[in-house]
């Protein structure tokens, strides 16, 4: 069965109750949300890929259920209406940001452009606070971050290839960093016009699912604690929430990141949830629909 779908045969059920590719808002400034199909696929690398990690072993995941995925990671004119509400708390991630890694102010602490800009030195925290604030200002409820093998799905949007795209790297694709392992900074190429910030959401082609910045520009939050024994990690989409929690997930790679970050299964837990101040990580968001 796992041949058969490492082949290439990826599944979207037909009869969901919600049209995959619809879009719809929960209010004017709400987040645009694309409905995503129920459908299986294979989590992870091949032993074979290029850059992988030990904790990428492939396994069967089936998303069956419609889920709704915010278009684009969360922008600066959206987490400022937050803030504004004094829901969130603006200022302590502007301080954050303007830190170094040792908590020391730094004088090189880059250039963070507002607006369209997926909003970034955000923690895990911070995003719950968001979701929670929007949760109540929509009635709805139901808002969430992504789970980690949600994001993979997503952002796969049924390819099995080492990029969403294909098996090489392209910066017609994404807004990421140098190409050479392990040398991190910014580089401009193709329709890749910002070395060393984000670009405004949605720059670069949609995926075949509908959705923007599955790819580059910043790192995502995701609901997950880390779990590295494939065994143990949910095949219904669902998040880990039992494995270690001082950690939690991010996916996607960011404006300075390399290619191998970039890749479709790589995994991320490094930050505690309340971890701060990093201008290459920011979040989406998700709603299940029944």
């Amino acid at each position: 069965m796992a041949a058969l779908m490492l082949a290439g045969v990826w599944a979207a059920c037909t009869h969901a109750p919600h049209p995959a590719g619809s879009v719809f808002r929960d209010c004017p400034t709400c987040p645009e949300m694309v409905i995503v199909p129920p459908g299986a696929f294979i989590m992870g690398s091949p032993a074979t890929e290029k850059g992988r990690e030990a904790d990428e072993g492939q396994h069967a995941v089936t998303i069956g259920y419609s889920l709704a995925v915010s278009k684009a990671p969360v922008t600066w004119d959206q987490w400022d209406e937050c803030v504004g509400s004094r829901a969130c708390d603006g200022p302590s991630v502007e301080a954050a940001l303007r830190l170094d890694r040792d908590g020391k102010p730094t004088r090189n602490h880059g250039h963070h452009p507002r607006g369209h800009h997926p909003v970034a030195g955000v923690s895990w925290l911070d995003a719950q606070d968001y979701i929670r604030w929007l949760n109540r200002r929509t009635g709805k409820g139901t808002y969430r971050l992504l789970s980690e093998s949600e994001f993979e799905y997503a952002a796969r949007a049924g390819s099995t290839t080492v990029y969403g795209w294909g098996d090489e790297p392209s910066h017609d694709y994404a807004n990421y960093g140098k190409d050479a392992a392990q040398e991190m900074g910014g580089k401009a190429e193709g329709r890749d016009r910002w070395e060393n910030s984000t670009s405004p959401v949605c720059s670069f082609p949609t995926n075949p699912f509908g959705l923007c910045d599955m790819y580059g520009n910043v790192y995502q939050w995701v609901e997950d604690c880390y779990e590295p024994d494939r065994a143990r990690l949910p095949a219904d989409g669902s998040a880990v929430q039992n494995g270690d929690c001082s950690v939690r997930g991010f996916r996607s790679n960011s404006f300075e990141s390399t290619e191998e970050t970039l890749r479709s299964a790589n995994r991320a837990y490094v930050y505690a949830p309340d971890t701060r101040g990093r201008s290459y990580l920011g979040f989406r968001v998700a709603k299940t629909l029944r």
